[in-house]
């Protein structure tokens, strides 16, 4: 379900894309381009996939350009200099020609019609039963630890045994 849900929030958001953007996502030269750029620097091909994915996620709006080198450092686990050099290169070789269609669906309300797809519904956490000498107990999962209050400075109305006298 989620999946399907997935697929058409992709399409109907590819389907909102300029043309330029369009023919970008699917194209064989950026194919080629991503290949050679990971290549060259010596990625794997599941890093490669990787730079693909949001690359593409980038090229549809959904990954903002300067999102992306930390998004590729964290999941390829690289070096920030790698990184770095792989949104270089992109640059150079996919971003540059497509700047104004970029700056066109990052603007705020290119996609405001498109709508979400329903987060899925959060599960309710039952209570466990937890067995101690034969005796069963229901408690819940998840205990949160009691909020502690704050004490308040005590000040003494009293005479102070303690204090010296001037």
């Amino acid at each position: 379900m989620e999946e399907k849900q997935s697929k058409e929030f992709f399409w109907k958001t590819y389907e909102k894309l300029p043309e330029d953007l369009k023919e970008a996502i699917f194209s064989e030269t950026n194919n080629q381009a991503i290949n050679t750029i990971c290549s060259r620097l010596k990625l794997t091909e599941e890093q490669t996939s990787l730079v693909a994915k949001y690359t593409g996620r980038t090229l549809m709006g959904l990954l903002p350009l300067e999102e992306l080198p930390i998004t590729l450092e964290l999941e390829l686990n690289v070096d920030e200099s790698i990184a770095n050099q792989i949104i270089k290169d992109l640059n150079y070789a996919l971003f540059r020609h497509l700047r104004v269609s970029l700056n066109k669906i990052y603007s705020e309300d290119y996609f405001s019609n498109i709508p979400l797809p329903p987060l899925p519904p959060k599960e309710e956490k039952k209570d466990t039963k937890i067995e101690k000498g034969g005796i069963i107990e229901n408690r819940p999962q998840e205990q949160k630890p009691p909020i502690l209050e704050q004490k308040k400075p005590t000040t003494y109305e009293k005479v102070d045994p303690y204090k010296e006298t001037l």
